[in-house]
């Protein structure tokens, strides 16, 4: 191995004890990165920003991904179906399958730092000049707009001016030098101001634009004369920049609005029109549908329950959408066409229940958005989750923010914790709860109020009950099994890991 490569400026820091930590000498992905670098010509700190902006450093080695998803992407770098499909150059250039990139994470990276490279010839870069590959960064990114590929090669400088220690693969942590980088490259792209002339329709939200040239494979114009009676809820399983591209270039599949795990909010397409997005175009022409950056098997972040709570209630207001869950619904929940009416009601048994029966979720029966915090999110917006969304123990919400739990008289309760104790399988997690003025909607409602339907019978509404003393059995924010049947829940901060990255969204027809 050459010296430079056991000497490179990847600094591997241990999550624990030193005894725990790999070496710089001994840590495969550190000498890894550089060794790919050196191989390619890249600068070696460039293709570790490149994968931190891309949420792809802590990915694992190997991955269980299914054939037929939404948001296909491979290694650390997410390659991916954007306006430069990477995804198809990174298997051509590496002599794989795209399946196989997508398995491994060593073969996505291999594929990623060639397909870098590439871009980087072509635009005239040079290994010694990291401000020579903002062109290559911003094809790159495969976003369909002008202003968000400048704004994604912005973010990638910005990065490595300001350098930082990051999360990497197996517990260690990746250390990038900063570097001195013209302001030029890494001021912040106003994307919201120069966008604005063309929407969107939600206040705050940022627009992308889905290519002139695309539309006809993305959407139908309007909604056959259909109202909008629904919002769906769905999960990307990828990360931020992999999903928009995906979404704003890749045919058959579209959603009018995506929120990010920091409660960004992105909107693709008018909601006048219909998008393609739920395997059922029954119900792509009567819902509006929300994808989530993130993972059906991981907690989504407080911000992003706030942003979405707030989103879902514009529209049940704008639309007057019961807030129920047989008109606030999960992809789960859609009927599948092959096998039951395309027009039959939504699944109204427990969210378990729904994924595992193949008679919904779409033509594809997909499963998103999985550990989903149906309770919370209802509270938010001044609805009535169904009981069977939670267990008869008090949980504990992800971020043990709130507690919920099946009254037993047909209700759901919700409190908001100041703290919350989680306790062992069940038994009632403790929260400690704050004096609480429950949300007030758009059209002045507050939640809990009106009847409601769950498995448990017709429910009547109740405000949040406060307890000092609740007891309830936490499931780490997922109400999707009784405690017990829960798998344990993982802490990992917000950076999206790709670990799941292929799970519940399948690529194929989401227009059917």
């Amino acid at each position: 191995m050459k010296r430079s490569l056991v000497a490179a400026a990847i600094v591997l820091v241990a999550c624990g004890s030193a005894e725990e930590a790999p070496t710089v000498a001994t840590s495969t992905q550190a000498l890894r990165f550089a060794q790919l670098s050196d191989e390619n010509g890249l600068p070696r700190d460039l293709l570790l920003a490149v994968a931190q902006t891309e949420g792809g450093l802590d990915m694992p080695a190997h991955r269980d991904v299914e054939e037929d998803v939404e948001i296909p992407a491979a290694g650390p770098l997410m390659l991916r179906r954007g306006q430069l499909d990477t995804l198809a150059l990174g298997a051509k250039l590496a002599g794989t399958t795209e399946w196989e990139l997508r398995k491994s994470t060593d073969l996505g990276l291999a594929a990623g730092a060639k397909v870098l490279a590439t871009l980087g010839r072509q635009h005239g870069a040079r290994p010694d000049d990291l401000g020579s590959w903002n062109a290559a960064l911003q094809e790159l990114s495969g976003y369909g707009d002008a202003t968000h590929r400048e704004e994604y090669a912005h973010r990638v400088f910005a990065l490595l001016a300001r350098g930082g220690t990051f999360e990497g693969q197996d517990g260690q942590k990746v250390r990038i030098a900063p570097h001195d980088l013209p302001p030029s490259l890494t001021l912040q792209i106003d994307t919201k101001l120069s966008l604005q002339a063309e929407g969107p329709e939600y206040p705050g939200a940022e627009y992308f634009p889905i290519p002139a040239a695309k539309r006809a494979d993305k959407l139908t114009v309007g909604r056959g004369g259909a109202d909008v009676n629904y919002v769906v809820i769905h999960d990307t399983e990828g990360g931020w920049d992999g999903s928009v591209a995906t979404l704003q270039n890749d045919p058959g599949k579209s959603v009018q609005y995506i929120i990010g795990q920091d409660g960004r909010v992105g909107q693709f397409m008018t909601e006048a029109d219909t998008a393609y997005h739920a395997g059922n175009f029954y119900y792509n022409q009567r819902s509006v549908g929300i994808e989530h950056v993130g993972y059906s098997t991981k907690p989504y972040p407080t911000k992003q329950y706030d942003a979405s709570g707030k989103l879902v209630r514009h529209l049940a207001d704008k639309y007057k959408v019961p807030k129920d869950r047989a008109h606030i619904i999960g992809h789960d929940q859609i009927p599948n066409g092959t096998r039951i009416s395309s027009s039959a009601p939504p699944c109204a048994t427990s969210p378990k229940a729904c994924a595992a029966n193949v008679s919904y979720g779409g033509a594809n029966h997909h499963t998103d958005p999985g550990v989903w915090e149906w309770a919370r999110l209802m509270y938010l917006i001044g609805g009535k989750a169904k009981t069977n969304d939670v267990t008869t123990l008090w949980n504990c919400s992800s971020d043990s923010n709130y507690a919920f739990r099946d009254d037993g008289k047909g209700a759901v309760e919700v409190q908001e914790c100041t703290a919350c104790d989680v306790k062992a399988t069940g038994q009632d997690d403790v929260c400690t709860p704050k004096a609480v003025t429950p949300p007030v909607t758009e059209d002045g409602g507050t939640p809990g109020t009106g009847p409601g339907t769950g498995d448990a019978g017709t429910k009547g509404g109740t405000t949040p009950t406060v307890n000092a003393t609740p007891s309830a059995e936490a499931s780490g924010g997922c109400s999707t099994a009784p405690r017990g049947t829960s798998a344990p829940l993982g802490t990992a901060g917000l950076v999206v890991s790709g670990a799941a990255l292929l799970g519940a969204l399948r690529r194929r027809a989401r227009r059917a």
